[in-house]
């Protein structure tokens, strides 16, 4: 692998030895849609183009399969963290018999004090979405979600007082 033609030559023959696994893994993760698997294939040769150096090139086809096992799965698990969330079913049985009240009306209440930059946020929190997840959709660090969080949560224990 010491010439870019070789490495591209080399990655060339790593994906047509393993086309068919790489695409069979796809199809099953993406439950038969062909959209998905089209855009999982894409994925997936887009990871292993970016962790090609990390293949040793004296590597077995066993070590080989693996290798692209490891990364494929990895870019599924990144990808259903992401974009799927897991949704458990219920049983008829254990659901409440009556419906919890809803806090989301008493909080805006409380949030009249705050910026338009933590209303935002404390939206997104409300939404359901994770620190890192508003991190990644504001562009901000998760660091700084974390204080703008902790900023919104002494207003509104202001508001209570």
């Amino acid at each position: 692998m010491a010439t870019t033609n070789n490495r591209y030559d080399d990655f060339d023959r790593l994906v047509q030895r393993h086309r068919s696994y790489i695409r069979r893994l796809c199809w099953w993760h993406a439950s038969g849609r062909s959209e998905d698997c089209a855009d999982l294939m894409q994925d997936c040769l887009a990871a292993l183009w970016h962790f090609r150096h990390s293949l040793r090139p004296d590597a077995s086809p066993a070590q080989e399969r693996l290798w692209v096992k490891y990364h494929c799965r990895s870019v599924f698990s990144h990808r259903k963290r992401r974009w799927e969330p897991q949704f458990t079913p219920l049983d008829e049985d254990r659901l409440p018999a009556e419906e919890p009240p809803d806090n989301r009306a008493v909080i805006e209440e409380l949030a009249c004090n705050l910026s338009d930059r933590e209303r935002h946020i404390l939206d997104l929190i409300l939404d359901g979405y994770s620190r890192s997840e508003i991190a990644a959709l504001l562009d901000l660090k998760a660091g700084t979600v974390t204080q703008i969080r902790f900023r919104i949560i002494e207003k509104m224990k202001q508001e209570l007082k």
